[in-house]
């Protein structure tokens, strides 16, 4: 995890840029304490079909188990992004619902994905 002091967010590796076949994939979570808005990067290189990535929300520790698909627009977040060739896109988490979120990314052929999680900007303390 990178810390930008320029701009008070932290810049971290959701999913590693590599080669993915079809499966499912989940990106590491932003815990959301001590910064409420958060993003997911997402970046799609060499490419052979269709990609979903979907914002989940979760209240507890970030266990695969617990996490649920966001479905509700109404909170102002990106609930999914589609790509369809070789790009780019971004969730916005502006409201998280709860203290968890991360992507869950449905590929449907290979591709060469990574997701940078962005978190920020940070709540300060003064001294």
């Amino acid at each position: 995890m990178d810390y930008d002091l320029g701009s008070n967010f932290t810049i971290s590796d959701g999913l590693p840029a590599l080669s993915r076949t079809t499966d499912t994939y989940y990106t590491v979570s932003i815990d959301h304490k001590g910064g409420v808005n958060g993003a997911f990067h997402l970046s799609c290189g060499a490419y052979a079909g269709g990609l979903v990535a979907t914002l989940q929300h979760s209240s507890d520790d970030g266990d695969a188990d617990s996490f649920t698909d966001e479905a509700d627009t109404s909170y102002g977040n990106t609930v999914s992004v589609t790509l369809t060739d070789v790009g780019e896109g971004e969730i916005n988490v502006p409201n998280p619902r709860e203290r968890y979120t991360r992507i869950k990314l449905a590929l449907a052929g290979t591709c060469v994905a990574s997701i940078t999680n962005i978190k920020g900007p940070l709540d300060c303390v003064s001294p």
